[in-house]
């Protein structure tokens, strides 16, 4: 299941220390994918036991506040997971789980543990072909519907990429995430990416990203969309 193993991150989980996990596999096929050993390859790196884990956040009561699941998609492995959280949130820490929120089902098992969920919101609902993820766009759509009805636990983001997107593409979205707490950018980066020929891409210049998102957020009348280091 855990692929990966970040042991302290001081920016994972806002206001918190994490620790943050790794899981394998995704079923979407982002070209800009910056974690493409994880999705395509996960086998070359070797499987963080659950056991360690726990047994490291025994140590560390009161030194780390929090654990992140990140991947990949970690709700794939939900029968893996789902009780491996269960055991975190008995040791009194808190939860985030990223999820490209392909599975509302998994989404709904989960909502009850998790404390903070980052919500990828890709691109608009007609483009998920973009991400090979058509036959999920309809279950991204309920699980944001669902994420909306608790603004204040979810971080919605969206990696900019110059193909997929443009000011319009944009302001489409934002409609779909007007009564969201935040909406975070992250402005693609060609150093590692799942399709090489991504890498031939050139981002969109800061100021530009700076000028939509003052234009979005005047739109929405507040501090909707907040643009992050990419």
């Amino acid at each position: 299941m855990f692929r990966g193993w970040q042991k302290v991150s001081y920016i994972e989980y806002p206001g918190e220390i994490a620790t943050v996990l790794f899981t394998a596999g995704c079923n979407f096929r982002c070209p800009y994918c910056h974690n493409p050993e994880l999705v395509k390859n996960p086998g070359i790196f070797p499987e963080v036991r659950e056991e360690e884990v726990l047994q490291y956040l025994e140590e560390r009561k009161g030194l780390i506040d929090a654990v992140c699941v990140t991947g990949g998609e970690p709700l794939l492995w939900e029968k893996e997971l789902l009780p491996f959280l269960v055991q975190v949130k008995e040791r009194g820490f808190k939860i985030k789980v990223d999820t490209n929120g392909s599975s509302y089902s998994s989404f709904l098992t989960f909502k009850g543990i998790v404390d903070l969920w980052g919500i990828d919101y890709k691109v608009p609902f007609s483009s998920y072909h973009l991400v090979q993820g058509e036959k999920e766009a309809q279950s991204v759509r309920e699980v944001i519907q669902e994420a909306l009805e608790i603004p204040e636990k979810v971080e919605f983001r969206t990696t900019i990429f110059p193909p997929f997107h443009h000011k319009k593409t944009l302001r489409e979205m934002a409609k779909d995430l007007k009564n969201a707490s935040t909406w975070y950018w992250q402005n693609f980066n060609p150093f590692k990416t799942l399709d090489k020929e991504a890498q031939k891409v050139v981002p969109y210049p800061l100021a530009l990203l700076q000028q939509w998102q003052d234009e979005i957020n005047r739109e929405a009348g507040k501090d909707l969309v907040v643009i992050r280091p990419s």
